[in-house]
């Protein structure tokens, strides 16, 4: 029997918890004041809200993150909107055809979408909102993707001499205006005190690529990271080209940190290029 993918969308959507319907309506508008688009709440159900967000977040194992047979969900990607080498188009045509791919397979039978992914462009979300608009016109082509509207956002206020640090953002509205006067590319100045802006708009912020910094894991980073509004670590970044053994040295006590602080843990391969596989 055909099925109506028009049909089968609005069904979703009507399970939807009222905080992602809250959402996908944020998001409605704004493609209406920035792109001329009008569509239906759930013409976005690819985008996934706040609420689905945290859930998928939290069935994900660490398998789930590597590239490979497994590979589920990559939140750290970026694209020509920042240092990276993909168009919106050719990262949701991708994600799209892989997604496609794991459905068809029958790996996606484990209450997970067959793929996730965000762009974490650097302080930008041009990508993020050219995407949702994508998405809001072919809704049932992407009916196997979950998109989510991220960013890597460069943030300081941590103690001298290395007071800034990286944490990825996700699962904002990318059209907020109270957002826009951190969207300065790699020029920006965000200090820490600017968090409550991306957490207002919905976002949940995760410390990226912590082994890139050894120095701050220990407990008095973690616990600058909490008090401020920084509740995930990147505990699933993905170190290809980083020698293993020094991976493999530093993640026990990372690993023994996110226990000990409660954090969630969120990870992805931080592509720059033309393949996201």
């Amino acid at each position: 029997m055909k099925v109506n993918l028009k049909t089968n969308c609005r069904m979703t959507f009507i399970g939807l918890h009222p905080k992602d319907l809250a959402y996908k309506k944020l998001l409605q508008k704004g493609l209406q004041d920035s792109f001329g688009i009008s569509c239906k709440p759930e013409d976005l159900n690819a985008v996934a809200g706040p609420f689905e967000l945290k859930q998928i977040i939290n069935k994900l194992k660490p398998e789930h993150y590597q590239v490979g047979e497994k590979l589920r969900a990559n939140f750290h990607l970026h694209t020509i909107s920042s240092d990276g080498r993909l168009t919106p188009k050719e990262f949701l045509e991708q994600c799209t055809s892989y997604a496609n791919r794991v459905f068809k397979s029958g790996k996606a039978n484990d209450d997970l979408p067959a793929f996730s992914a965000a762009i974490t462009d650097h302080d930008r979300v041009k990508s993020s909102q050219e995407v949702i608009a994508l998405i809001s016109q072919e809704p049932g082509k992407y009916k196997n993707f979950k998109f989510v509207a991220g960013c890597e956002f460069l943030l300081h206020g941590y103690k001298e001499p290395h007071p800034a640090f990286e944490a990825v953002g996700l699962g904002f509205n990318p059209f907020d205006k109270a957002l826009e006067t951190l969207m300065k590319g790699f020029a920006s100045n965000n200090q820490v005190s600017d968090i409550p802006k991306i957490k207002n708009a919905g976002g949940i912020l995760s410390w990226a690529h912590p082994i890139f910094t050894p120095d701050k894991i220990n407990d008095d980073f973690f616990e600058f990271l909490k008090k401020h509004g920084i509740d995930g670590v990147e505990g699933n970044y993905q170190y290809n080209r980083w020698d293993k053994e020094y991976v493999n040295s530093i993640k026990p006590m990372l690993e023994k940190l996110i226990k000990k602080f409660k954090m969630f843990v969120t990870g992805g391969t931080d592509c720059h290029t033309k393949s996201l596989f």
